[in-house]
């Protein structure tokens, strides 16, 4: 589980440019792991709610209702974990001293929040930390 480029927990290459202390390093980690295991049930329940989606569409003759009405519980689901992502980033953000914070920044504004592939001259590929991403946190 490391934190350099292409490494376990997702801060990739942000980890050596703020220059984490090995208690930032541990905080960080507990953090993802919590995140991780709070979001558990709910990461199954969608994986279980899309393959019910995906049955209803392959029926022979798929009922509007019964779609429209799962594609809500997934809709639903995907914001709960979303908003649960945005929390666990904040509170990352927190173990980050002002002036690592301020540097983040900096990271931000350089790859237009989204990381390559979405934005300046994105290719497309949608929102994400994308290879030399760095996260919102």
């Amino acid at each position: 589980m490391g934190f350099g480029p292409g490494g376990g927990m997702g801060l990739g290459p942000c980890a050596a440019n703020l220059n984490l202390t090995a208690e930032q390093i541990k905080q960080m980690q507990e953090l993802r792991t919590q995140h991780f295991n709070e979001t558990a049930t709910l990461r199954e329940t969608l994986l279980a709610r899309n393959a019910e989606l995906r049955s209803l569409w392959a029926q022979k003759d798929p009922n509007q209702t019964e779609i429209l009405k799962k594609q809500k519980e997934v809709n639903d689901l995907r914001a709960q974990l979303q908003e649960m992502g945005v929390k666990h980033q904040l509170q990352a953000r927190g173990v980050l001293t002002p002036e690592q914070q301020t540097q983040l920044q900096g990271n931000l504004s350089d790859t237009g929040n989204f990381g390559p592939g979405y934005g300046k001259r994105g290719g497309g590929r949608g929102m994400g930390m994308g290879p030399g991403g760095c996260p919102r946190w």
